[in-house]
């Protein structure tokens, strides 16, 4: 038995080996790199998966940026007013729950003030911290709170957007203590009707107020809480009005809600009621035209045809198909550019010009050896570009002519 029937690997000489080679003939650190070059996808994959989970577990931010928050010092924050507060003898205290809101203020006697402009709390929740409350102040609520308050409270809407460089001083016009000492507040917001109607606005030929509260004065609703911002409360009388309806109690309760205090309640909107009753019919029409539309797509036209390979395609098939594409497509300028390419192909090669030749390198050559100047050629070939099939077809003819011509 010789070398070449134990290796099995012949050399191009006959003659056989004496060496055996394991594997594919490649050494250990070949093999590693291109498994390594395979794998490295899903390393950078694993990476980045891994990156994202370390960002999701790393403690985020301890910085108080929330709107109207009595710990954010920024434009938009209240710490201000929770430290004057605070420095008056008012104890202003900060639940991160609802049910730590219920328990404060079961304590004693305490003012509430509810800033859920994300809308988290249902209709009974807002009922419950309500009836808790000695006193309730609600920031601009909407329409579903003010189904859970005892007194009849009607949203109007928000007041007209002024284009000016400062909003309108609205006077306070009512009895209310908080709002008289005010006088007037710089601040914009959502208009309500109630029993005492404080910096009246008119809506849609509805009238209301900014500030309004019931007639004994256990809920306001304060229609423009920006006025409590660090930012806007130094205008006008907003300090007044801040001071007086939120310190009237020992202890103020000023409630954040956030996501965690949602409650399955049964209160929730069902989008589907949101949309018209057409939305049905169009649905159902979208849904047959989507199964006639997968029918018409994906239809056979007979069974499949098995044939040996490889299949043989004559040139001129291949030709007649790429030509009957351009045709349906309508691609009569790539059919033009294709033709000039291989006319200048042909005439580059019939006057045995280089072929990294420039089309212009080319029609010089062929002016010199042809009967038509430069100027006819490159109008003819080079600059004109037909727009429809019978001017490519009289073009084709033309270009053919003059690659004809060429001795």
């Amino acid at each position: 038995m010789t070398g070449s029937e134990v290796t099995g690997i012949e050399v191009p000489g006959g003659e056989a080996t004496g060496r055996e080679v394991m594997g594919d003939g490649g050494s250990v650190l070949t093999t590693a790199r291109s498994r390594l070059r395979r794998a490295l996808p899903l390393i950078a994959g694993a990476v980045v998966l891994a990156v994202i989970l370390l960002i999701n577990l790393l403690p985020g931010s301890e910085k108080d940026d929330r709107p109207l928050s009595p710990g954010n010092p920024a434009p938009e924050g209240a710490r201000a007013v929770a430290q004057v507060l605070a420095a008056q003898g008012v104890d202003v205290v900060r639940p991160a729950s609802y049910d730590g809101a219920m328990e404060s203020l079961r304590t004693g006697t305490a003012t509430l003030f509810l800033n859920d402009a994300l809308g988290y709390l249902s209709a009974g929740q807002v009922a419950d911290l309500t009836a808790s409350a000695d006193r309730t102040v609600l920031a601009a609520p909407g329409a579903r709170k003010l189904t859970a308050l005892d007194e009849d409270f009607t949203l109007l809407g928000p007041l007209p957007f002024d284009l000016g460089d400062d909003s309108p001083d609205l006077a306070a016009d009512c009895p209310d203590a908080a709002a008289t000492a005010a006088g007037t507040v710089s601040a914009t917001g959502t208009a309500y009707s109630g029993g005492i109607e404080c910096f009246p606005t008119t809506i849609d030929g509805g009238t209301g107020g900014l500030y309004v509260t019931s007639v004994d004065g256990s809920v306001a609703i304060l229609g423009a809480p920006s006025i409590l911002s660090n930012g806007s409360i130094p205008d006008e009388g907003n300090a007044a009005l801040a001071l007086r309806a939120l310190g009237s109690s020992p202890t103020l309760v000023w409630f954040e809600p956030t996501g965690a205090d949602v409650v399955s309640s049964g209160e929730g909107v069902n989008p589907f009621t949101l949309l018209p009753d057409w939305v049905d019919y169009l649905l159902v029409w979208l849904l047959a035209c989507s199964v006639l539309a997968m029918v018409w797509r994906g239809r056979r036209l007979g069974p499949l045809a098995a044939e040996p390979l490889p299949v043989v395609v004559r040139a001129a098939e291949t030709a007649e198909g790429r030509a009957r594409l351009y045709q349906d497509s309508r691609s009569v300028a790539h059919a033009a550019a294709t033709l000039r390419a291989a006319t200048l192909t042909r005439m580059a090669r019939r006057l045995r010009v280089d072929r990294s030749a420039s089309p212009g390198e080319v029609l010089e050559a062929a002016a010199r050896h042809g009967e038509r100047p430069r100027a006819e050629l490159e109008q003819r070939l080079l600059h004109y570009t037909p727009t429809t099939n019978r001017e490519l077809v009289l073009w084709a003819q033309e270009i053919l002519d003059l690659e004809k011509e060429i001795p």
